[in-house]
């Protein structure tokens, strides 16, 4: 009993809290909700409903049945909504029709946070998450697996015709009716036909969409792979602040690469904190060259993990790209032999990066002695290409050498709210389709882990007493929703 009264209580302390916040109109501006009503129910608060799905998305209670099951049993949320018991129609249409609203919320209470001095401002963490999405991996198609299956549907209609074709001679040799008049046959052929014709279709709107996949459920959710593994539904990046772990900036994308979003989380992170001497951490699934140089355009300092691309050339026993010293002066590389690598022809584009070649002699390294480390059986001169803002990694370089210690700090900061959402919340899906209702979703999620961290750092009662009197300030939340 007196365990259960404990958390009962912390539980309802939680509760009190997030309804001083939302009932105050701290962060539920009322004026970005839309609530469609019927004939047989009346219209809700907006904040009211937000309260439900607050508690729900803190508790792990996200679906609109169960929240209107809660409403009906659980005393915590029946106080907390004072009696009210929307249906789950309401409260499902409320999350779907809202979704800039919900998005505003989030921003206004993570400007409340740096209100209240709870960012550091000094130094985030930026990472990705596949989160799965509602759809099966069945329900998304890529060019290879369309044409695969559109191979194996014409297989299977030429077998069917043939036979047909066979049967039907050799009937009219023996006087029989034929086959082909049979209707389980015919329906078979109608229905393999019917399938080749889908995915014709299917392979066109792919083609013309000038995309690598196409879904039939959610048209935004993406095959993403990882370490072997496939996820159907998007990719989930935020960026965490160190002083308090909180998130400072998230967004929710169907790319499975990282690549590209290491400057535009940073640069969300650095707008929210109002940073001059931001610093940015990421894994090596965020290098990358542009978004190095784009960061240090923003006076952002990144520390990206390097990724090891010689290991395959030095497991074959052949000289790396490190092994070669570039000088500057001279705009030459120098081999470990001592012959140079000079800039021949012009430069050229690859992966949106202009490319220097430079190469060596072909007599030199007919006549050099570790020919046999440094070039292919092929190989006649050896060649490296130079970024023509390869100072960019190089700066980047010298900086983790600098500062060894960079990914463990990145860690410990960025890995804590994922597995926050993840195994206490059980928050590793979306409910809803399409890109723009997943990034109201996770907004949700966002504002659910934010807002229960603050609980613990600063307590129920500051919280509540803050929220009550503080005004909603409007014009700062219309620029971010």
């Amino acid at each position: 009993p007196r365990i259960m009264k404990k958390r009962l209580l912390s539980h309802s302390k939680r509760a009190a809290a997030g309804s001083a916040a939302l009932q105050g109109g701290s962060f539920a501006p009322q004026g970005h909700f839309v609530l469609k009503t019927w004939v047989t129910i009346c219209a809700y608060d907006p904040a009211t409903l937000m309260k439900l799905y607050l508690y729900g998305y803190i508790y792990g209670i996200r679906s609109s049945r169960k929240l209107e099951h809660e409403s009906l049993r659980n005393l915590e949320v029946i106080w907390l909504i004072k009696g009210l018991q929307p249906s789950y129609k309401t409260v499902a249409d409320f999350r779907k029709n809202n979704i800039d609203a919900l998005k505003a919320v989030n921003r206004d209470f993570i400007l409340l946070c740096r209100e209240l001095s709870l960012f550091g401002g000094k130094e985030v963490a930026v990472d990705g998450s596949f989160f799965s999405g509602d759809a099966s991996k069945a329900s998304i198609y890529t060019e290879e697996r369309l044409n695969k299956q559109i191979e194996s549907l014409e297989r299977k209609i030429a077998a069917y015709q043939e036979a047909v074709s066979k049967q039907d001679a050799a009937d009219d040799r023996e006087g029989k009716e034929s086959l082909s008049e049979d209707e389980h046959l015919v329906e078979k052929l109608k229905l393999l036909q019917e399938k080749q014709a889908e995915k014709q279709a299917l392979q066109k709107q792919l083609k013309d969409s000038e995309e690598k996949q196409i879904s039939t459920v959610d048209n935004d959710a993406r095959l993403l792979r990882k370490r072997g593994q496939a996820v159907a539904g998007y990719n989930v990046q935020i960026a965490v602040d160190s002083k308090h772990k909180l998130i400072v900036a998230e967004e929710v994308a169907n790319d499975g690469n990282d690549t590209k979003q290491l400057a535009p989380m940073l640069e969300k992170a650095q707008e929210v904190l109002h940073s001059e001497d931001l610093s940015g951490l990421a894994d090596s699934g965020y290098y990358d060259g542009n978004q190095i140089k784009a960061c240090e355009e923003q006076n952002i300092t990144v520390y990206v993990a390097i990724p090891n691309k010689s290991k395959k050339i030095a497991e074959e026993g052949r000289f790396t790209r490190e092994q070669f010293q570039y000088d500057a002066k001279q705009n030459c590389y120098i081999c470990p032999q001592g012959n140079a690598l000079t800039k021949v022809g012009k430069s050229k584009q690859k992966n949106d990066k202009e490319l220097i070649r430079y190469t060596s002699k072909t007599s030199c390294c007919q006549d050099c002695p570790l020919q046999s480390k440094c070039l292919t059986d092929k190989a006649k001169f050896r060649q490296i290409n130079r970024w023509v803002d390869e100072d960019v990694v190089e700066r980047h370089k010298a900086r983790m050498e600098q500062n060894p210690d960079a990914m463990k700090k990145r860690a410990a900061i960025v890995e804590h709210p994922f597995g926050t959402l993840k195994h206490r919340a059980g928050i590793n899906h979306f409910l809803m389709r399409g890109l723009e209702k997943c990034q109201g979703e996770f907004s949700l999620m966002t504002l659910a882990y934010n807002f229960s961290r603050v609980l613990k750092i600063l307590g129920r009662d500051f919280i509540q007493g803050y929220c009550v009197q503080r005004l909603g300030n409007t014009s700062e939340i219309a620029q971010y929703a």
